[in-house]
């Protein structure tokens, strides 16, 4: 067993490390998107369905005018 330096197990690094670069050598380094388990056409109709760059554009900019409007009548959002 290794010594205990100040957080951590020096050794336990060592085989984490060994234990992984065999890992990914064994994968071949290939890596898959993410999708948590959901197929490309369940995604494909929530993107169709999700909004746009536009609308999220478009929702800041009434977020931003109604917290200045807030504050210029001296009511802070914590307050509400």
């Amino acid at each position: 067993m290794g010594r205990v330096q100040g957080e951590g197990d020096y050794e336990s690094a060592r085989r984490y490390n060994a234990r992984t670069r065999k890992f990914v050598a064994k994968t071949g380094g290939a890596r898959k998107k993410a999708t948590g388990g959901v197929d490309s056409g369940a995604l494909k109709k929530a993107k169709s369905k999700s909004r746009g760059g536009d609308q999220d554009r478009r929702d800041a900019q009434v977020f931003r005018s109604r917290v200045t409007r807030s504050a210029s009548r001296g009511r802070s959002a914590a307050t509400r």
